[in-house]
């Protein structure tokens, strides 16, 4: 009677642990390699990557040589778009319109539950908050796979972040600051000799163009991983802007690779040289050329590029 017990209750059990049938855990490294290579594009293995910790090593394993072979298959660019942060547009406003930057797949991908993928690994939920939970963070520059970020209410108030590593760094707030408005700041490569070449949390630099109201002078300043502090880039401490009575409203204009601009009142522009942190005054257009920058509408998407190949790191298991 004891012996029916127990058979029966091995039937039992055996019916509560079904048979393991396709587990993606069973596909052995070597043919996931071979279905990863087939991905339409570097996008597609960015998100890959981001899906779980086993297919993360096999796309950063071999010292890199997966990234060099599907490189190479596809003809992959030095950089490339795998997205866009789109931010709420301000008309109107003396800096660049960049509240609340949200991620956005880029338009070639073929799977919504990719774009989900990816979405949710270059969120920037992992940024400070401010007292009452609210992000307010404006997005000012993308440089090399990072982004510069200022709030005005928060302290320091300026970071800067690597969205797929989910790791930022703060920048201190400068003694210049103080009483100033912030007309942009703007990121550029580091000057780390001994760092590697281009951009990284650990070599970078910071230019920020500032305005204060009280002399309506604007100033510009720059910040240096590799130093650590603020200088100032003009020979002058500050350059005047409005020299009427009447205060000119500010607007930005645009940015190019090495300059920033906006319009001051009446046909006069002012110009940020990013490089050495200079500003210039007084700059008078034709009426023409004054309006094409004064109803310039500003971008609400920022592409976020990487290089290639990727830096993806191995995860430890």
């Amino acid at each position: 009677m004891g012996d029916g017990r127990r058979r029966r209750r091995r039937r039992k059990n055996s019916r509560r642990v079904p048979a393991r049938e396709g587990d993606i855990d069973d596909v052995p490294g070597e043919v996931l390699e071979l279905v990863f290579l087939r991905l339409p594009s570097p996008a597609h293995l960015i998100r890959a990557a981001c899906t779980c910790k086993r297919w993360r090593n096999v796309i950063a394993g071999d010292g890199g040589g997966f990234l060099r072979r599907f490189g190479s298959l596809h003809g992959a660019s030095p950089d490339h778009v795998v997205g866009h942060y789109r931010v709420n547009e301000r008309h109107g406003h003396p800096r660049p319109p960049g509240l609340n930057p949200v991620f956005v797949p880029s338009s070639s991908s073929s799977s919504p539950w990719a774009d989900a993928v990816a979405a949710r690994n270059l969120a920037l939920d992992f940024l400070p908050r401010g007292q009452f939970g609210d992000c307010g963070w404006e997005l000012a520059d993308i440089r090399g796979g990072l982004l510069l970020l200022f709030h005005s209410e928060l302290a320091p108030g300026l970071l800067i972040c690597d969205p797929l590593r989910r790791r930022y760094r703060e920048i201190p707030r400068s003694a210049w600051f103080h009483g100033c408005h912030m007309l942009g700041a703007f990121l550029l490569d580091g000057e780390d000799e001994d760092a590697a070449a281009g951009i990284s949390l650990a070599n970078f630099r910071v230019t920020c163009a500032l305005f204060r109201f009280g002399d309506r002078n604007a100033r510009a300043c720059a910040f240096s991983s590799a130093g650590g502090g603020w200088t100032s880039g003009a020979a002058r401490s500050s350059t005047p802007v409005c020299r009427d009575r009447e205060f000119a409203p500010i607007y930005f204009a645009g940015s190019t690779k090495r300059a920033a601009y906006w319009t001051v009142g009446d046909n006069v522009v002012l110009a940020l040289h990013k490089d050495n942190a200079e500003l210039f005054s007084g700059v008078v257009l034709g009426d023409a050329q004054y309006a094409l920058l004064r109803d310039k509408r500003h971008a609400t998407e920022y592409a976020y590029q990487l290089p290639w190949p990727p830096t993806i790191e191995a995860c430890v298991t």
